[in-house]
């Protein structure tokens, strides 16, 4: 209902803004700015969530400072001859509301889109090559053949980048962050802001005075920030869009590439035929879009390096224990004997009383057992042997040393001795060790099949809580 209220009151103020009086103006403008959106935008900060807050502060402020803003231009407009406050004091609080309506949506983009930071960067080069061309080809030679001063060029020029840039983020975190009308209406504010600058500074006649309708424009973007406070979804604002597939394809880097060449190809392009060119801008499109591509360059970096690993996890890997897994083992084994097979030992262990415990507990519980088993097992070896699950309940291990057999038997034979948990319940289970000492020529297959043909014999002597060796002749 207060939503209702709220756009049916500020549509009506905005709808027949210039209907009324010229000297009256004022106060259908400064009902909706200070009438309307503060009390919006408080509602909006108190709604949504503590933590959430920082882009609705930003946006408090901002009012603020665009309504002293205002007041400071009505008071100068009534005693200009002109009959308008446009370059004087007021100018000042609006830039400060601009930098402070920025930084709330860049708190709203960072939130929203902390999982889109590829897309969104993209997004912005591309907004900010559009609003250097918007720049180069419209304002800047329009303003300039108004003599517009220095100082007014240079802020014009900054307004529009960096709301260029902005509105881009925004726009991204609006289409691909999932649906939130909050943040669409605030979307819509800061487009009506770019759209309200534009006008203003093209709109001027020969005495630099603005007409009046502009003021619409800059009133439906105080409304569409209000209307974004005031929305029930404003709660949700914040919290994190949607993660889209950044899918930087041939196509999209060939239409980035586009948008990176752009400025200096329309500066580059003025200048040839005749035309005045901003060189200021295509100074600042380097300076500018330049290190936003390096920073997408290095994500994707860092994204391909995550990748990789991320692959070889899954090829060398054990998904349940973390350990190496066979293959991993098998590369270890035949890095190491093509090194030269000096006391090197292999022992294959397989897991007496496992199946019974999986088949009672579930296997879950199965699973929640080779987990502990790995972990016990890290512990039974030294630096630089290895520990890697074979298959099913079946580990090896990689061991050096001329006594490392008895020693590692020893550690193992505690292992078992002691009871495990799996599915809240404590089991117990025994280890058949198949233990062969590795040969001058051997293979991987001839040190590994004899360790197994071992470990099948210690089989027949296996026991539940202990741990049963033999060692392959």
């Amino acid at each position: 209902m207060l939503l209702r209220c709220y756009v049916a009151v500020t549509t009506v103020l905005v709808a027949t803004y210039l209907v009324w009086p010229y000297d009256l103006r004022q106060w259908p403008f400064l009902a909706v700015t200070l009438g309307a959106v503060l009390p919006a935008v408080i509602v909006g900060l108190r709604r949504a969530p503590a933590g959430e807050r920082a882009p609705w502060w930003l946006t408090l402020a901002a009012m603020v400072f665009y309504n002293v803003g205002n007041v400071v231009w009505i008071v100068r407009a009534a005693l200009d001859a002109r009959g308008t406050g446009d370059g004087s004091v007021a100018e000042l609080f609006f830039t400060g509301g601009g930098l402070l309506s920025l930084a709330s949506a860049i708190a709203v983009v960072r939130r929203r889109g902390r999982g889109d930071v590829g897309g969104i960067i993209d997004s912005v080069l591309t907004a900010l090559a559009l609003g250097g061309v918007l720049w180069d080809a419209v304002l800047w030679p329009a303003m300039s053949a108004q003599g517009q001063p220095l100082g007014r060029l240079i802020a014009m020029f900054l307004g529009v980048m960096m709301t260029s840039g902005t509105l881009g983020a925004m726009l991204r975190v609006s289409f691909a962050g999932g649906r939130s009308t909050s943040v669409w209406l605030f979307t819509a504010g800061i487009a009506l802001t770019l759209a309200g600058d534009v006008a203003s500074a093209l709109a001027v006649d020969a005495a630099g005075v603005r007409p009046d309708w502009t003021n619409m424009v800059f009133l439906a973007a105080y409304a569409a920030f209000g209307c974004a406070a005031a929305h029930p979804s404003v709660a949700v604002m914040t919290s994190a869009g949607q993660v889209p597939e950044d899918d930087l394809s041939r196509g999209r880097m060939t239409f980035l590439g586009v948008m990176l060449a752009l400025t200096p190809l329309v500066g580059g392009g003025r200048a040839m035929f005749g035309l005045a060119t901003d060189g200021v801008l295509i100074a600042f499109s380097s300076a500018a879009l330049v290190p936003l591509v390096m920073v997408r360059i290095a994500r994707l970096a860092g994204q391909r390096r995550a990748a990789e690993q991320a692959l070889h996890r899954l090829a060398t890997r054990d998904g349940l224990t973390g350990l190496p897994n066979r293959g991993a083992c098998l590369d270890r084994l035949a890095a190491t004997l093509e090194a030269g097979p000096d006391d090197l030992a292999v022992l294959f262990c397989d897991l007496d009383g496992f199946k019974p415990v999986n088949d009672r507990l579930g296997h879950a519980a199965g699973d929640e057992l080779l987990v502990e088993v790995a972990t016990r097992l890290r512990d039974c070896v030294r630096d630089g042997d290895l520990v890697s699950r074979f298959g099913g309940d079946e580990f090896v291990l990689l061991c050096h040393g001329p006594e490392a057999v008895g020693a590692v038997r020893d550690r193992i034979a505690e292992l078992a001795a002691r009871p495990f948990t799996a599915g809240g319940v404590a089991v117990r289970i025994g280890v058949s060790v198949g233990a062969a000492q590795a040969r001058p020529g051997d293979t991987t297959d001839d040190l590994i099949g004899r360790a197994d043909l071992a470990m099948y014999e210690a089989k027949k002597a296996k026991r539940v809580g202990a741990v049963s060796l033999v060692r392959a002749a």
